[in-house]
């Protein structure tokens, strides 16, 4: 079996290998595994095209053990293909322990959201784009950035956060034109609130 890689991001170019070798691992799988649509795993029987020393193993193997693949677990009558497939695959996955915020980025203020900009945000939803916005806002002045990018804005909650509060140039880009037609909504009602306020203010 080969020896597990430690994967890191960081520098650019450990990210860029880390990135690479997933590309590199998931080609394989996906003209069968990762394209086709839910049906047609069934329709087309794409189960078939699972190593079959690997399927008529793991149709033996209690449901607690084959829930635990996800996290790496294997047992050492299985096949050896199989064992390194899973742990290969477990050594890419990113690390999702939680870090200290105030020990990775010292000097960290995070702004409460006022209630015309957190519009639409449920509780959880506000907190993260409250603690997301004050990271990506305090990265973006160390390294001077001229403008963010939001690729996958969804409603652009995060670019608005951004652009209102914290003054940064964003531009928020995402496939599904509705959000578009809902960011937009909700900037122009953020511009009213924003605008009003500095009437009073002047």
């Amino acid at each position: 079996m080969t020896e597990e890689r430690r994967y890191s991001c960081e520098t650019a170019a450990d990210t860029l290998a880390w990135i690479n070798d997933i590309i590199h691992f998931l080609t394989p799988y996906f003209s069968s595994f990762i394209n086709p649509h839910v049906v047609n795993f069934f329709k087309d029987q794409l189960w078939e095209n699972v190593n079959a020393e690997w399927i008529d193993c793991l149709r033996r193997e209690p449901v607690q053990n084959l829930l635990l693949i996800p996290s790496g677990v294997v047992k050492d009558h299985w096949p050896a293909s199989l064992k390194e497939y899973i742990l290969k695959l477990r050594s890419m996955v990113f690390c999702q322990e939680q870090a200290d915020i105030n020990m990775a980025l010292p000097g960290l203020q995070m702004t409460s959201l006022n209630r015309v900009i957190a519009q639409g945000m449920n509780g959880k939803k506000r907190h993260e784009v409250e603690a997301l916005s004050a990271v990506v806002s305090t990265v973006a002045e160390s390294v001077r950035a001229h403008a963010i990018v939001d690729v996958g804005a969804g409603q652009g909650y995060l670019a608005q956060v951004l652009a209102f509060q914290y003054q940064h140039p964003v531009i928020a880009i995402d496939a599904c034109s509705h959000h578009g037609m809902v960011t937009d909504a909700r900037a122009e009602r953020i511009k009213k609130h924003y605008t009003s306020q500095m009437v009073k203010s002047g």
